[in-house]
């Protein structure tokens, strides 16, 4: 499975999810070019709770990534002809943005007709100054299916010689 797929929509809740996803990269750019503070929640219509940024998880390769998206929405959103729900490209687009904005804001975002029990899966969150030994970011009895998701963050400062990071090892399923 594509880690990074998005379903396939079509219509108005597909302008509708680019739309949202747009605007929460724009939203995460503007705070991290200190437009707004980091700090400030934001109302979103539709969401329960305000959405919050995890400071942590705005590193410099996931902001470039959103910018990235962020310019590639544009394009789609100023040319509504091009949204298409069977455009791969575009599918792995919003998967990509939608996995570094969950990311950013620590929870789940569905579209369409997905729940979050649609969306299994696991999330680690690691980090460690020094590193002597291993760490393992998550082990599993098998494969990650086809809805199955793995989410794993870590950070050591320091990995000495014989230290070892892992981020997953899986010999089950997921999903």
């Amino acid at each position: 499975m594509d880690p990074f797929a998005f379903p396939v929509l079509a219509g108005t809740v597909l302008t509708e999810a680019v739309r949202f996803l747009f605007d929460r990269a724009s939203a995460v750019l503007d705070r991290t070019a200190g437009r707004l503070p980091v700090e400030e929640p934001e109302q979103v219509t539709g969401q329960p709770q305000p959405m919050l940024i995890r400071g942590p998880a705005l590193t410099d390769e996931r902001v470039a990534r959103i910018t990235g998206a962020h310019g590639a929405l544009r394009v789609y959103l100023s040319r509504p002809e091009f949204l298409q729900g069977d455009d791969n490209e575009l599918r792995k687009v919003l998967g990509k943005l939608r996995r570094d904005l969950e990311e950013v804001y620590g929870r789940r975002l569905p579209f369409g007709d997905e729940t979050e029990a649609d969306r299994p899966g696991v999330v680690v969150s690691q980090q460690a100054d020094s590193l002597k030994g291993k760490q393992v970011g998550m082990r599993v009895g098998g494969d990650v299916t086809e809805r199955g998701r793995a989410r794993i963050d870590q950070k050591a400062g320091t990995i000495e010689g014989t230290g070892e990071q892992v981020g997953i090892e899986v010999e089950g399923n997921i999903g």
